[in-house]
């Protein structure tokens, strides 16, 4: 039994997320329902965010999600209009000016943000899909890039200070002996700081490629500094 809690978040998050956004905050998709014109009925489209990241695993967790606020319980939230109506009243989500209240629900592996607005002439729900891999490092800030950090050079495997748009790098003149103890050198100073293994790499890639290629982001690497792999280009079309 999943339970809709009011939201706190920024309010971008009850919104469709296109492009780079999309990406950084893990987007999988949204869905728009209604309760139709008897208010009881159930009605509803869902859209991609991101296709790659809408799994048969998501899939069979959002309708798990869906289901339980919908028929689970002895009055769930989304049986019907007069439902939700009641539902928002008695806990008061975030406010979302004329969008109506703002709710979530949390797993381990998604988040779900939902826009709730009990309308007969509208649609009543839309819930916002998010891959927890990318949204809670950018809603910790984490997909930022600090303005230095230590890095190994590829090359070589010597401890080098990188800062923030610049394409160089400076060599520190005490080095640790081996790689790997140069490696446990740069963890410990970035983890002083805050930075992560994600953002190491992408101010690697940024100071020997250039800080506007993808290698760049720090979205675009795991929680180990692994590239994710490449997304396909086009999302194909339907759920």
């Amino acid at each position: 039994m999943y339970k809709l809690l009011p939201a706190q978040d920024e309010n971008l998050l009850f919104f469709r997320l296109d492009g780079e956004t999309a990406v950084r905050y893990g987007a999988v998709g949204y869905l728009r329902a209604d309760f139709g014109k008897d208010g009881r009925a159930f009605f509803t489209t869902w859209f991609n965010s991101q296709t790659h990241l809408n799994t048969s695993g998501f899939k069979k967790e959002f309708e798990h999600v869906i289901y339980s606020l919908s028929d689970g319980g002895s009055e769930p939230p989304f049986a019907s209009r007069g439902n939700l109506e009641a539902f928002c009243a008695a806990t008061p989500g975030k406010e979302l000016t004329t969008r109506g209240s703002g709710y979530m629900v949390q797993t381990q592996e998604y988040s779900y943000y939902f826009r709730c607005k009990p309308s007969p002439t509208d649609y009543d729900i839309f819930c916002f899909a998010y891959d927890n891999r990318w949204l809670l490092p950018e809603l910790a800030g984490q997909h930022d890039t600090p303005n230095g950090c230590y890095s190994l050079l590829p090359s070589t495997g010597e401890i080098i200070l990188i800062r923030r748009g610049e394409r160089s790098y400076t060599p520190i003149a005490h080095q640790m002996g081996t790689r790997e103890d140069n490696r446990l050198f740069v963890d410990a100073k970035n983890a002083e700081n805050n930075i992560t293994r994600a953002q190491e790499e992408a101010m690697l890639a940024g100071s020997l490629l250039g800080w506007d290629t993808p290698a760049a982001k720090p979205w675009n690497y795991d929680q180990n500094g692994n590239p994710w792999p490449m997304p396909p280009k086009r999302d194909a079309p339907g759920r």
